[in-house]
């Protein structure tokens, strides 16, 4: 027993004085870069915090090289000789990669974030990253401009909020379906189910990654057909400042500053950045339109600040707040009494992030985030001031969430999940109601690649409603790379959707466009108080089969194939099919006493989109980038196919020129504002020594559907349609001064001055000129 236990003593000695004389390496580079230290022998492996700080122990003496990456950046690679003992403190500032241009379809790299431990490369659907370069190279100023500018993507109008809600379509799914969020958090504030993306500036934003199809298993309700998350600036190691001033036709003004430091020796950093928005909106419609805009004036004021500091080498803090404010007024008359339409909008989003790793490898991430959003609509006669009408709306929302993810099987796959839940409140003063839900969650994602060739990837997620109870929903998908220039991927996911405040219980008339809409929930008692008042004329059949509305639900497949055939081209193709069950359908159930349409919301059984998406890339020469996108869309109704077939009323007949005739199926066109083509063809080209950009951008948007003029129930070839259209767009930038800190732009958007009384956001040509001045330490 004496010389085991001597033995084990001189093995522990041994082994101590071997770790005694082994060396270490520390040092600073960009936040969460991987840091790769390699020998003949061994090998290393560790992330930098969210400070920069990186430290590796226990290395055996003799020669390495060190490798240092993260995304964006150029890679930095030394070498080094490590002495038994030795200490070695490195410095290893990273240098901006410019290299990419475009707007890309994600592969391989990874995109990670200090607030958020979800993974846009590791989710099953397809997704599109649109870079911060692309945007500046299109010399785009909102939200909305970037987007209706990339393949299967469409840009929509919703009349109803006074023309001023500009919300987004994919794959067939309307802006109700679309999940936006900023930093991994969900924004508040839609007009008829559209979020105005026309609401967010474009400054400061790093990258805008792009998810199509339902991703309820990650991202939970209201991403039943996608999500849009907007990725703020995630890193800042040097102090800089910014500066940019654009304007030009219709008044346009857009100005913006920021500045950013680290403080504290890079344990932490602090960001800040102001916008100003102003327009004098545009007419469109002058043949009907006398007098006012079919796009308002505005002006947004935009205030936004993060704030991020390293507690310890494993720990962080992070607050992170937005604050926006939109005033617009609209003056109308179609040469009747004018009229003055006034919106007050304001938008509040706070998040404070805590994230950890812990030494078995996990990344803990707690975060609680609030939103408000407030708007204030009054319509009054201009001459008299006499008031016709008020909407005061407000929707807060709080959310605790919890996140966790991990490497596993030696980095063969890993695992991301987490739970939290929020609570919602509604104060909506015109309909004089105050309604609370509450929801909670929990999700997980496994990623596994059994194979260098072959990816892996399954999901769950439990959705719970105080209103509606649980929904679990799955995803799945793969990637398979069988030649170097050749990946197939298919995914297969559920989506799910809880109807809004609005659709539930919002009592809400638009005199400005001749409607009321009453909510489900409570249709049955708001109508019979209405028509007791003498306010509703008539109700139709259909509403007695308005009752308590049913979640929605989807399922979506996409198949596509990448090639890349050289290292010059890249060809991408996307077939998808989504399935919707219990769709919310607006339908006109009556007439009020004073002519106008009465709507209320219903379930109807099933619709479906399928398409195929097609892009193609290619760099002829250095600098140079072409790239072009075509989608091929059918959006229809089965109820409505279904009721051609039987003969139902008021699907059964078409008023064609000559009179009233049956109908058949291929007299339906689809769902209305869905285009069954639309394209795009792009170039950019950028000259370094001269430092200077070029864009000139086309997009083609196909015949749709605009208005049942028939009322039965569904567009057909008879009916009214917004005819197919190219839009072209070109910008130049010429960067001044030894560092390139100055920077001259000049855009016109709609050269051929293209305009339509039916798209009265799509303003004619536009000019605009601007400047930017950017510095850093390294200056």
């Amino acid at each position: 027993m004496f010389k085991y236990l001597m033995l084990l003593l001189l093995t522990g000695a041994a082994f101590s004085d071997m770790q005694a004389q082994q060396a270490a390496v520390q040092g600073l580079t960009v936040p969460l870069a991987s840091v790769l230290l390699t020998s003949q022998q061994d090998s290393f492996s560790v992330h930098a915090d969210t400070s920069g700080r990186f430290r590796i122990v226990n290395i055996p003496a003799g020669h390495y090289n060190l490798r240092i990456t993260c995304i964006g950046y150029l890679p930095f690679q030394s070498g080094m000789v490590l002495r038994e003992q030795e200490q070695k403190k490195i410095d290893c500032p990273l240098l901006a990669n410019e290299a990419s241009l475009e707007s890309i379809t994600v592969t391989h790299s990874r995109f990670q974030k200090t607030d958020d431990l979800i993974d846009i490369r590791k989710v099953a659907q397809p997704t599109t990253i649109i870079t911060e370069k692309a945007i500046r190279m299109m010399g785009s100023r909102r939200l909305d401009e970037v987007l209706r500018e990339q393949t299967g993507m469409t840009i929509v109008n919703d009349l109803g909020a006074g023309n001023r809600s500009v919300g987004l379509q994919m794959q067939g799914f309307s802006s109700d379906y679309i999940l936006i969020l900023i930093d991994g958090q969900p924004m508040t504030g839609r007009f008829s189910g559209n979020f105005d993306l026309s609401r967010i500036s474009i400054a400061n934003i790093e990258r805008i990654e792009v998810i199509k199809g339902a991703s309820s298993s990650l991202y939970g309700s209201e991403a039943l057909g996608g999500v849009v998350n907007i990725i703020t600036k995630q890193v800042f190691s040097n102090p800089e400042l910014n500066a940019d001033l654009t304007g030009g036709t219709y008044n346009t003004l857009d100005a913006s500053v920021s500045g950013a430091t680290p403080f504290n020796k890079q344990r932490g950093a602090a960001w800040i950045s102001g916008n100003y928005y102003s327009t004098d909106g545009f007419n469109v419609n002058t043949e009907y339109l006398k007098e006012g805009k079919t796009s308002p004036p505005y002006h947004s004021t935009q205030v936004q600040g993060k704030l991020r500091y390293a507690l310890t080498d494993s720990s962080g803090l992070q607050v992170s707040s937005r604050f926006t404010n939109r005033q617009s007024t609209m003056q109308r008359s179609y040469g009747a009494q004018p009229f003055a339409d006034r919106l007050d909008e304001q938008d509040l989003n706070t998040a404070l992030t805590y994230n950890h790793s812990l030494r078995n490898g996990w990344r803990l991430l707690g975060r609680y985030y609030l939103t408000h959003y407030e708007t204030e609509q009054a319509v009054t006669v201009e001459s008299t001031g006499k008031l016709l009408q008020e909407h005061v709306f407000n929707q807060t929302i709080h959310r605790l969430e919890l996140q966790g993810a991990r490497d596993l099987w030696r980095k063969k796959g890993s695992i991301t999940g987490g739970f939290g839940g929020d609570m919602q409140l509604m104060r909506n003063q015109s309909a004089n109601s105050n309604e609370d839900m509450h929801n909670y969650f929990g999700y997980a994602q496994l990623n596994y690649s059994p194979a260098a060739d072959w990816k892996l990837v399954a999901g769950a997620r439990y959705d719970g409603n105080s209103t509606y109870g649980g929904r679990l929903n799955f995803s799945g998908g793969f990637t398979w790379t069988p030649l170097r220039w050749a990946t197939l991927k298919g995914s297969v996911g559920n989506g799910f959707k809880a109807p809004t405040f609005a659709q539930l219980y919002q009592v809400f008339t638009n005199i400005t466009q001749g409607y009321t809409v009453i909510g489900a929930n409570d249709f049955q008692q708001k109508a019979a108080e209405m028509k007791e008042a003498g306010l509703v004329q008539q109700l139709w059949s259909n509403a007695a089969g308005i009752h308590q509305l049913k979640p929605e639900t989807s399922t979506s497949y996409n198949a596509g194939l990448i090639l890349t055939p050289g290292s010059r081209t890249e060809i991408s193709v996307n077939a998808y099919y989504n399935e919707i069950r219990n769709l919310i359908n607006t339908e006109q159930v009556g007439i009020m006493r004073n002519g106008q349409q009465l709507f209320s919301y219903l379930n109807i059984a099933r619709s479906f989109t399928c398409g195929l998406e097609t892009s193609i890339q290619y760099r002829p020469v250095k600098g140079l980038l072409i790239s072009g996108g075509y989608q091929l869309l059918t959006a229809k109704s089965r109820a409505v196919i279904d009721g051609i077939k039987a003969g139902q009323s008021p699907y059964n007949t078409v008023r064609s020129p000559d009179g009233i005739r049956a109908a058949s199926t291929s007299d339906y066109f689809g769902l209305p504002n869905r285009s069954k083509h639309m394209a795009n063809l792009q170039a950019f080209y950028e000259y370094k020594p001269w430092g200077l950009g070029l864009s000139v951008r086309g997009n083609y948007r196909g015949k749709f559907g605009f208005m049942d003029m028939d009322n039965n129930g569904y567009i057909d070839q008879y009916d009214v349609f917004v005819e197919d259209y190219i839009l072209l767009n070109a910008a130049i930038q010429k960067s001044l001064l030894r560092h390139q800190q100055l920077t001259l732009r000049l855009a016109v958007d709609n050269i051929t001055h293209f305009t339509n009384y039916l798209l009265p956001s799509q303003p004619g040509r536009m000019i605009l000129a601007g400047v930017s001045w950017h510095w850093d330490h390294r200056n």
